[in-house]
């Protein structure tokens, strides 16, 4: 499997990822596990839609171990990869405090603010598309 070193580094706060070969892939966690987890989503997100020209050949290890914190591989989950494919980023502006109960009511559901709002989409479009 193909996969990218990562640099992870600790912080008081949270633990911050860094693709040395992939220019602004970046992302943290709040521990180690969730550091991962964010590094190879955002590793997926990233390859699906950078321009051919940004992406480098993964460096090898011996190539990055001078550089400070831990590296780790991070794989090229191709599942990941492919669904970032079908996906179309947009901007959205919503009222603060309407994106403050979003965030809130996500948290404790443990979604993405993107799922969230994915989910609340489709409920809509199911319920009111069936009244016509």
């Amino acid at each position: 499997m193909k996969h990218y070193y990562a640099i992870f580094k600790k912080t008081k706060t949270a633990i911050e990822v860094e693709f040395p070969d992939l220019q602004g892939c970046v992302t943290f966690g709040k521990d180690w596990e969730e550091a991962l987890e964010n590094a190879e989503d955002v590793l997926a997100a990233w390859l699906a839609h950078a321009e051919d020209q940004f992406i480098k050949e993964p460096s090898k290890h011996h190539q990055l171990e001078h550089l400070r914190g831990e590296l780790v591989p991070v794989p090229v989950r191709e599942d990941t990869l492919e669904s970032y494919r079908k996906l179309k980023r947009f901007n959205v502006i919503f009222p603060a405090r309407v994106l403050k109960q979003i965030d809130v009511f996500r948290k404790k559901m443990g979604l993405k603010r993107s799922t969230f709002l994915q989910k609340a989409a489709e409920d809509y479009l199911r319920e009111h598309d069936s009244q016509r």
